[in-house]
């Protein structure tokens, strides 16, 4: 599935979306707030948030009023450029068992089911912004970031 630093990833751009929604929209957010906030390695969030201002998903600037801020509006960043720029396509285009030679012509024992299920995921991802993410955590009071 996706990894430690691409589910942390998504974590933190969601945090700063809804941060952004709330006032900080012109202001940089601190990665240390968001580290600490969602109790997360400052470190290793500092190494992806570089990977994801290369992508052009967020900006940072230094200094004492430095940080992070999304370069587009939530409504425009999916999951799915998320999941691309920090774990790459394999999951939705590598065999689930590991096989290098799997496809719709050779086909590894679940194929077919997991053609299926990778589908569905991908849509998901696709289909889903920061902007969903946020409604859902103003629609119910019990959701995590």
């Amino acid at each position: 599935m996706l990894s430690a630093a691409c589910k942390d990833s998504i974590r933190a751009m969601i945090y700063i979306a809804k941060l952004q929604k709330e006032g900080y929209r012109e202001k940089f957010v601190s990665i240390h707030k968001i580290a600490k906030d969602l109790g997360l390695s400052f470190y290793f969030l500092s190494k992806n948030f570089q990977k994801l201002v290369k992508a052009g998903l967020l900006e940072s600037h230094r200094g004492p009023q430095g940080g992070v801020r999304l370069l587009k509006r939530p409504s425009e960043i999916r999951l799915i450029d998320i999941v691309e720029v920090i774990d790459g396509m394999e999951f939705f285009n590598n065999c689930i068992l590991g096989f290098e030679e799997c496809s719709d012509q050779n086909p590894c024992t679940i194929h077919n089911l997991w053609a299926e299920k990778r589908e569905e995921i991908y849509s998901m991802f696709s289909s889903t912004t920061l902007e969903d993410a946020i409604k859902n955590i103003d629609k119910f009071s019990n959701v995590k970031v």
